[in-house]
């Protein structure tokens, strides 16, 4: 799997990533919202292990984001089948190195994560899992079009959880002709037109 946005390349992970993601994943500032909170080079191994099993298994998972300009690895996004309340959900998630915070690269990450999972993958029913005090987040999810549904308990936190619109099936073509449909917001449309993709 390999998207291309205007600034971003998003592609799987492999098994010799994990020194430039380990850095990245030890700062307590980036994990600071993450149940785990900060994890060792050898857990970041494991957590990329299981990216890479998720690809086998479920055709997705959390996939490597590098900066065009650099080439560098500068976080994750992509998909994860989480267990919540009780039921499997897919998730949308997304984790970026600290200098790259506040620069739009989240949701150019996270809207061509969602444009593939709609388009390509098929999968409609898409979830978000953030906690409220996280404004960084929960701004990208609503970028996303996504809305809160309802708040619980995951591993051990407080979450609130956003849901993109069930059922909804992404066709860049149709959104601007569908601005009647409130439930998703103009500012994702032009979010997530603007980050057109190249899918290889």
């Amino acid at each position: 799997m390999w998207l291309e946005t205007p600034k971003l390349i998003i592609r799987e992970f492999q098994i010799d990533d994990c020194q430039s993601l380990a850095p990245i994943l030890a700062n307590p500032q980036v994990m600071k919202f993450s149940p785990t909170g900060p994890l060792s080079t050898a857990q970041t191994q494991e957590k990329i292990e299981n990216f890479m099993a998720s690809y086998t298994k479920y055709g997705f998972g959390k996939w490597a984001v590098i900066l065009k300009e650099t080439g560098s690895i500068i976080g994750y996004c992509g998909l994860a089948v989480e267990i919540l309340d009780g039921q499997e959900e897919t998730e949308i998630g997304y984790r970026l190195d600290e200098p790259f915070w506040g620069k739009g690269f989240a949701t150019e990450a996270a809207s061509a994560a969602l444009q593939h999972s709609l388009t390509n993958l098929k999968i409609s029913d898409i979830i978000g899992i953030v906690a409220p005090e996280n404004v960084a987040s929960v701004r990208v999810l609503k970028k996303l079009g996504m809305r809160c549904d309802r708040q619980t308990v995951f591993h051990g936190f407080n979450v609130d959880i956003y849901r993109h619109p069930e059922g909804y099936r992404w066709e860049i073509a149709q959104c601007y002709k569908t601005k009647q449909d409130h439930s998703f917001s103009n500012s994702a449309i032009s979010s997530l037109a603007k980050s057109a993709i190249i899918v290889r």
